[in-house]
């Protein structure tokens, strides 16, 4: 899914945001809260769990643009 468009960003910018806030909190990509673990392996993603990974990794490239944490 395409998280840049207007309409993707619009529809999950609750969780965009909240995987942005998440990694500048020092959040692991890892405990992403939409990832479904099952034995120890994660099921495919749904729309959500990709959302806010796409904030997350946002929020990274940001920070590194800036020249890491301040």
């Amino acid at each position: 899914m395409d998280f840049t468009t207007f309409s993707a960003r619009s529809r999950y910018a609750a969780q965009i945001n909240a995987g942005y806030s998440a990694r500048l909190a020092g959040t692991r990509l890892s405990d992403n809260p939409h990832m479904v673990w099952v034995d120890g392996q994660v099921l495919p993603m749904g729309e959500k769990a990709l959302a806010w990974q796409h904030g997350w990794r946002q929020a990274d490239r940001d920070e590194k643009r800036r020249g890491g944490a301040r």
